[in-house]
């Protein structure tokens, strides 16, 4: 084996590492070397779709040797024992040695070469993160980019990142620093031993294991090409078991000391990005979570991007540690910004914004970041549906969370009762599975909590339905003058309205953005059957009323695109909202005089009152959301320059104040609970959540809502 330059060597001796420098190499055991000598049939060691089999206790039957494959791939496995270490030593042990080169080189003096984070920094995580690293493989330099992810990405279980005192799994994909190929995988899992730990190493690589990195024609025709040739050396899986085994038999001598005098428990160090009060920009981070732009007097202390679950739980030990509160945020469209909390650990969930769909399942998986909309359009290409938002950019985060009132709800139910589970991390900061079976004290109280919820979902597991057949939307627009004859009929009528309706209506002071002081009344429709459509238009084609609308737009389906685009055109970006709702089930001469208070009183467009009729039947699931109503009254002040706050800030809060003995409570989606307290579910179901978050999460570690009714 050759071996780096003298001059090097010299350097690497100056260093404040130096007391750990050792060239002469600790021999590694007998058993390796004769594994060393003779290739194992192919398929005797497992493929790398087979690798969560490390998970199992005790040993396979064969932990050592190498395998070369007629393509060129290679399989190698390596055992290594290492006395006196523990797993958190090796865990630590991978974020630390990346940042420098004399760092690596302790690990092989005679074969590393070079180290350094592909992202600049010199934090002490890897998962999430990538490491360039040189060094010999036998007598030949390998040029490396170590892309290190979670167990889970390579389908290990929960388990496989919550036991780190007995066991630990480094994972990654290897590929080629400049060229966007990868051309294999690494893992290790490190286990405890009545002595210390056992590292069992794998390797696949070469051959079949050759990947884009980035899927495009380009890359996959590379791919396949690169894939047609043995591009390795011939002796290298064998050079690869020895270089493996020799490095970590080296380090793991010099490991427990190096562990003591450089590790700290007292830093938070993650994959994500993180920014803390006083830093530059810190402001512009702060406001760029929030949809409502008004101005709020709070901030908390950092705001951390997590890319990986381990960032996450790194937080919420690290806030554990340090005596902070965690708030959490997936979009930002909190109307009360419920999650910038003074002082605390603001945990900004938006890389978690990936989704898949099993279409023959008809099941769907989606981080809280995934938008409501994204995940809408997604399925309309397949012929499927879930009731997301009405809102574009609202994120499944806080919508489901919060219950979720979103297209065809009165059908197939608000939306957090198609959650068939989630991924959670808890208080305690471990990563649980939860469903109706499992932590179901979980399960049931994230259904409906919304932000008062004690945990983080990294991952909700939903039920999808069928495109429905037969769409369309049927809109009927009234000057102001007729106010009184449209809310009387919108009452009387909405007991009767079809389930395959939601309808609404929409005050505003320029209605359709051309009409002027108006009422909307929208009927969107989702019906299954042809004969379900046709009963559905009805009660807006023998409206009573239809003959004083100013406009009347016929049932016509606009397309998912242009629903957005009309809803959006009552909530634009970058405004300052002041929000409020109640449900109602109040006779319509009590609501009238303070319907006509609004319609005086209302601030200037896109500032709006929505009026939706519900009429639920029975909740169909026994989960925390418990308060719903005939009709929804929810009220949007809006205003452009914040210096106007003062002025509409709190139109909504003081309007429902007036409104408030019609009510029977309030729900979380549009609520101004940091101005007005209401009621959001039921005193039983309330007592219940408090009772499941004093078990798991005594120490209060997760804000709750801004208020709540004693």
């Amino acid at each position: 084996m050759e071996k780096p330059t003298p001059e090097l060597k010299n350097k690497d001796l100056k260093t404040e590492y130096q007391s750990f420098y050792n060239e002469q190499m600790v021999a590694i055991h007998e058993d390796v070397l004769a594994h060393s000598k003779h290739a194992l049939t192919w398929g005797t060691l497992p493929d790398v779709e087979d690798m969560t089999r490390l998970e199992a206790a005790g040993d396979m039957p064969e932990e050592t040797g190498f395998s070369v494959a007629e393509d060129g791939s290679i399989v190698v496995a390596v055992k290594t024992l290492m006395p006196d270490t523990s797993p958190q030593m090796w865990d630590w042990w991978f974020g630390w040695h990346g940042s420098e080169d004399e760092r690596y080189k302790l690990w092989h003096p005679k074969a590393h070469l070079s180290a350094k984070w592909e992202d600049g920094r010199k934090d002490n995580c890897y998962i999430g993160r990538n490491s360039i690293v040189r060094e010999y493989i036998g007598k030949d330099v390998l040029d490396a980019l170590v892309q290190f992810k979670s167990p889970l990405e390579f389908g290990f279980s929960h388990a496989a990142i919550n036991r780190k005192d007995e066991v630990v799994y480094i994972c990654a994909k290897l590929g080629h620093p400049k060229l966007p190929v990868d051309y294999g995988y690494l893992m290790h899992q490190v286990r405890t031993t009545p002595h210390g730990t056992e590292m069992r190493s794998r390797f696949w690589m070469s051959g079949k294991y050759v990947s884009a990195r980035h899927d495009n024609l380009i890359n996959n025709t590379a791919v396949k090409v690169l894939q047609m040739f043995k591009t390795l050396p011939k002796t290298f899986a064998q050079d690869l078991l020895l270089h493996c085994a020799e490095e970590m038999t080296h380090l793991a001598t010099i490991l427990p000391e190096l562990y003591q005098k450089y590790a700290t428990d007292n830093t938070l160090a993650i994959s994500g990005a993180s920014i803390h009060r006083g830093d530059t920009d810190f402001e512009e981070k702060v406001m760029d979570t929030l949809f409502n732009k008004a101005p709020i007097p709070h901030r908390p202390a950092s705001i951390y991007e997590p890319k990986t679950v381990e960032d996450i739980i790194n937080v919420v030990r690290y806030a554990q540690k340090v005596g902070r509160r965690i708030s959490i945020t997936s979009g930002g469209h909190s109307f009360s910004a419920n999650f910038i909390r003074e002082d605390g650990l603001l945990i900004d969930m938006k890389n978690f914004n990936q989704y898949s769909v099993n279409l023959e399942a008809k099941t769907a998986e989606a981080g809280p970041a995934v938008g409501g909309s994204t995940l809408m359009k997604a399925l309309y290409k397949d012929d499927l549906f879930f009731p997301a938002g009405h809102c574009q950019g609202v994120c499944l985060g806080g919508y489901l969370l919060q219950g979720g009132y979103g297209w065809n709800g009165r059908k197939l139910g608000i939306a957090c009762e198609s959650i068939l589970g989630l991924d959670i991390v808890t208080a305690d900061g471990e990563l649980v599975y939860a469903d109706a079976n499992t932590n179901a004290d979980l399960f049931w109280a994230a259904r409906g909590a919304g932000a008062g919820f004690f945990g983080i979902v990294i991952k909700f597991y939903l039920r999808v339905y069928d495109l429905p057949k037969y769409r369309s939307v049927i809109v009927h627009s009234f000057n102001m003058k007729h106010l009184e004859d449209v809310y009387r009929w919108a009452h009387e009528v909405g007991p009767s309205i079809p389930k395959a309706v939601e309808f609404q209506m929409c005050m505003s002071k320029n209605m359709m953005n051309l009409l002027g002081p108006g009422i909307e009344a929208i009927a969107p429709i989702f019906a299954d059957t042809k004969e379900e459509y046709e009963e559905a238009k009805l009660f807006m084609k023998n409206s009573p009323i239809a003959h004083k609308s100013t406009i009347r737009i016929p049932a016509i389906n606009p397309g998912i695109d242009m629903l957005y685009k009309s809803v959006m055109s009552h909530y634009p970006e970058n405004y300052c909202w002041g929000v409020d709702n109640m449900w109602t089930h109040a006779p319509v001469d009590d609501l009238l005089p303070f319907i006509r208070e609004i319609a005086e009183t209302l601030p200037p467009p896109p500032s709006h009152f929505l009026w939706l009729n519900w009429h639920p039947g029975e909740i169909g699931a026994d989960m925390a959301y418990s308060t719903e109503d005939n009709i929804y009254l929810s009220l949007y002040s809006c205003w452009e320059n914040p210096s106007n706050t003062a002025k509409y800030g709190d139109w909504a809060s003081d309007m429902m104040k007036k409104m408030d003995h019609l009510s029977t409570g309030i729900q979380l989606a549009d609520e101004g609970l940091h101005k007005r307290t209401a009621s959001f579910m039921s005193t039983e179901n309330l007592n219940r959540v408090q009772a499941i978050r004093a078990k798991r999460d005594p120490q209060g570690l997760f804000y709750e809502w801004h208020s709540k009714p004693e």
